[in-house]
């Protein structure tokens, strides 16, 4: 074998070698929710009667004098009130999910024309602990098996999109969600535009309070 070749190969093995390491890097990791921001050996990792248990309600809602903003291809949503209500499947997973029984969404109009915005289906959310660059006690936020609609119902145009990455789950004595991601287009009457969407807003949670996530 010349040594062209042979250096082209080590090359493949490097990048493949790499391309293994990064994939492990961003598996998920053992989330789990707590009542204190526990450090043993330096790592965010949830003690004994810190824990909470499976079942336990997470419930937050839109910060009071703000609004969750959906700038879409019909137009741009905004919503005066939103809640989320869910409880914790277990009390740690890879990653935690969370039934969600309430997704709702009230006041909302574009251009001061009434709009409603509807969670078809709820789905579930998932939460990771956020342990890259360093470890922290909060998390990503991902729903799954959610359909969202808008209608708008002053033209009738009715669009329907899956949202994703849904933002971060902050820590603290009371936690806050920085809610946001992309709301990709599944479908929609002759009226709705094709198109994703977005959407962002802060939320507070309420429940369970103090709130950190650990391992």
């Amino acid at each position: 074998m010349n040594t062209l070749k042979k250096l082209a190969l080590a090359a493949v093995a490097v990048v493949a070698l790499m391309a293994t390491a990064g994939a492990g890097s961003a598996s998920a990791t053992f989330t789990s929710l707590c009542k204190a921001p526990t450090t043993p050996g330096g790592l965010p990792i949830c003690e004994g009667a810190h824990l909470y248990p499976a079942g336990t309600t997470i419930h937050a809602h839109l910060e009071a004098g703000t609004r969750l903003v959906i700038p879409t291809p019909n137009g741009v949503v905004e919503c005066a009130g939103s809640t989320i209500d869910g409880n914790t499947e277990q009390a740690t997973a890879k990653p935690l999910g969370v039934f969600i029984n309430v997704l709702n969404f009230g006041g909302c109009e574009d251009a001061g024309e009434p709009v409603d915005v509807v969670a078809v289906k709820p789905g579930t959310m998932d939460i990771e602990i956020i342990d890259i660059p360093v470890w922290t006690h909060n998390g990503t936020l991902t729903l799954t098996g959610t359909e969202l609609k808008i209608l708008w119902t002053f033209t009738g145009d009715e669009c329907f999109y899956d949202p994703g990455d849904v933002g971060v789950l902050t820590g603290g004595a009371m936690a806050t969600i920085d809610w946001g991601g992309p709301l990709t287009f599944t479908k929609g009457n002759l009226g709705c535009a094709p198109g994703n969407a977005n959407w962002s807003g802060a939320y507070t949670v309420t429940q369970p309070e103090p709130l950190w996530v650990s391992m």
